[in-house]
């Protein structure tokens, strides 16, 4: 049964307005026209860093993980299915999303809750379909946080105006945007290597965790003026990657977050070259999940990726958007740990002090104990006297990355402040 048939059988209310009512209904013999978007918003970068870094220090205790790409997508979904002058995504804008249609790194989902009784033209239906993973059902009255959503989103149209520089109408939507990473590395960690040791988080807490470990040749720099190392991990998607930057100092990380709002990622990637790194990640899960309205009012920051003509009206649905990260050696590694509802337990520890400036020789004693039959099964250790030491266990900064045409857009953005302590909004 289709989605518009089913809808049709559910209707109740002859009088309930329908979801595009008034929506572009500019057309010819039936058929819709569509307007085209005019391209990415140039500023979109610009916005993710400034959004990045308020969310960041807002909430300075915790880790922080949010999809900008998601944010952008929400905007495209609502300029296309919910305005009086339907806007198509533009063409960089679809491929980026046909691009990681089949990816295992990076996994987008669309849910839209309609009203009882709404019906999607059919045209909307079908490029709401062919231009995002979505599916479509109706809200569950019974569905407490549901409810609650739609109802302080219409409470909050009036002051949400002042951020989207457009008329926003009341509308009992409810869309759901949930981005999942998974590091499908393509040069995975080896488990055996993964050991405990310390990290140091930035209010002088050491705190034991699984930290992986790896050599390989990788993308870097070291930049001065950021005072910190970047290093790019490929994924096996050859569009995807993981950006990692290291603070050189333990507290920096507040200071990184400002600098890097004046770099494009452009400029950085420009700087980067292959080298020998000594790679030691921790390894984590994290989630966070907002209400993008509340958090772009709470923000105060100016929201340009909403913008459209100022005729345009926009009956602007309700939004929960939810990241999740799993830090994990391989993709495999992690859905075995899924499977066993609980992450194997790891006991031995690193043989080095990942603090010390001469980490590659400085060894306590009982942790050369504790290590050395690991060390026996697996040798990871660099080849080269320029290898690069990445050892990240002070608070760190991550962007998921796709590379289009000349373009480097971030997809997912956070820091790791601490073992699983999530933000939930």
């Amino acid at each position: 049964m289709s989605v518009n048939e089913y809808f049709k059988r559910q209707w109740k209310n002859p009088f309930v307005l329908l979801l595009l009512s008034g929506f572009a209904l500019f057309a010819k013999n039936g058929t819709y026209i569509y307007t085209e978007a005019s391209g990415i918003c140039p500023c979109y970068e610009q916005f993710a860093d400034d959004f990045f870094t308020e969310q960041s220090q807002r909430n300075n205790d915790t880790n922080f993980v949010f999809s900008p790409f998601a944010m952008q997508s929400f905007e495209d979904l609502v300029k296309l299915g919910f305005s009086d002058k339907p806007e198509l995504p533009d063409d960089n804008f679809s491929e980026i999303m046909e691009g990681l249609k089949d990816s295992e790194a990076v996994k987008l989902e669309y849910k839209i809750h309609l009203p009882e009784g709404r019906e999607l033209a059919p045209s909307t239906l079908e490029l709401l379909q062919e231009k995002f993973p979505s599916t479509f059902e109706h809200i569950d009255s019974s569905n407490a946080w549901m409810m609650k959503a739609v109802e302080q989103h219409l409470r909050n149209l009036k002051e949400l105006e002042k951020f989207m520089g457009n008329k926003q109408a009341p509308s009992e939507a409810l869309v759901e945007i949930n981005t999942e990473v998974n590091t499908d590395w393509l040069h995975p960690f080896d488990e055996q290597a993964t050991k405990l040791a310390e990290f140091h988080t930035d209010d002088n807490r050491k705190v034991d965790m699984p930290f992986m470990h790896q050599v390989s040749n990788l993308r870097t720099a070291e930049m001065t003026d950021l005072q910190a190392k970047v290093i790019e991990m490929p994924f096996k998607n050859e569009n995807v990657s993981m950006w990692l930057y290291l603070p050189d100092e333990e507290d920096g990380l507040e200071e990184l977050e400002e600098k890097l709002k004046l770099k494009s990622l452009n400029s950085i990637e420009a700087l980067m070259s292959e080298r020998e790194v000594d790679v030691l990640l921790p390894k984590f899960e994290d989630t966070h999940e907002m209400d993008l309205d509340g958090e772009i009012s709470r923000s105060g920051l100016d929201y340009p990726l909403s913008q459209t003509d100022e005729d345009v009206t926009i009956q602007r649905p309700a939004s929960k958007l939810q990241t999740k990260l799993a830090m994990y050696e391989s993709v495999e590694a992690h859905q075995a740990a899924d499977n066993v509802g609980e992450d194997h337990v790891v006991a031995k520890r690193h043989a080095i002090n990942l603090h010390s400036v001469d980490a590659d020789t400085e060894v306590n004693e009982s942790e050369e104990e504790a290590t050395k039959d690991a060390d026996a099964e697996v040798d990871v250790s660099c080849a080269t006297d320029d290898c690069l030491k990445f050892y990240a266990a002070h608070p760190f900064i991550y962007q998921v990355v796709y590379k289009h045409v000349d373009e480097v857009v971030p997809i997912v953005m956070g820091c790791f402040r601490n073992l699983n302590l999530n933000i939930n909004i």
